[in-house]
């Protein structure tokens, strides 16, 4: 009986990718990188390493540097495409501020299904190629008039 190899949790993939991000700038990864990072303690960051090399997913021992191994790159680098096609679908398309972008891709990255994300993807350069949709269509877009139809169905109490 072939025994299935466990699946990191979204809070281990936020580990993967930013050990990912901490080699592509600095070239090594150390815990104090990835503690800066994510801004957590070192003990923190100690216990997801045990756990990402209880999956095999990087090579680690306490004082060395990290290393991702090949599953762990792998699964590291399509965790950086589907952010970077979330992020570019919610900056490029939707016309969210970098910000806010970055905020909701990193939210439903680890739930949304690879398909979904590969068309999200076609979709983005599509439009971009294409040139089909207004720079500004946020702005043109108000279904029913001058009143917005998803400020009625959401309703956004002014601050004051």
């Amino acid at each position: 009986m072939e025994k299935k190899k466990r699946e990191p949790s979204s809070t281990q993939e936020d580990y993967l990718a930013a050990i990912f991000r901490i080699e592509q700038q600095h070239g090594i990864i150390r815990a104090h990188y990835i503690a800066n990072e994510l801004g957590v303690t070192r003990p923190t960051v100690t216990a997801a390493l045990k756990q990402l090399a209880a999956l095999k997913l990087i090579d680690y021992l306490p004082y060395q540097p990290i290393k991702l191994t090949k599953r762990g790159r792998k699964r590291a680098m399509a965790i950086a495409h589907r952010n970077i096609i979330l992020f570019l679908f919610f900056r490029d398309t939707l016309k969210y501020s970098e910000k806010r972008a970055r905020q909701i891709a990193c939210k439903i990255e680890h739930a949304i299904d690879d398909d979904v994300v590969v068309h999200l993807g076609k979709l983005v350069l599509y439009l971009e190629q294409s040139k089909i949709i207004p720079e500004n269509w946020p702005e043109l877009y108000t279904p029913h008039g001058k009143k917005d139809y998803f400020d009625f169905l959401f309703p956004i109490k002014d601050k004051k």
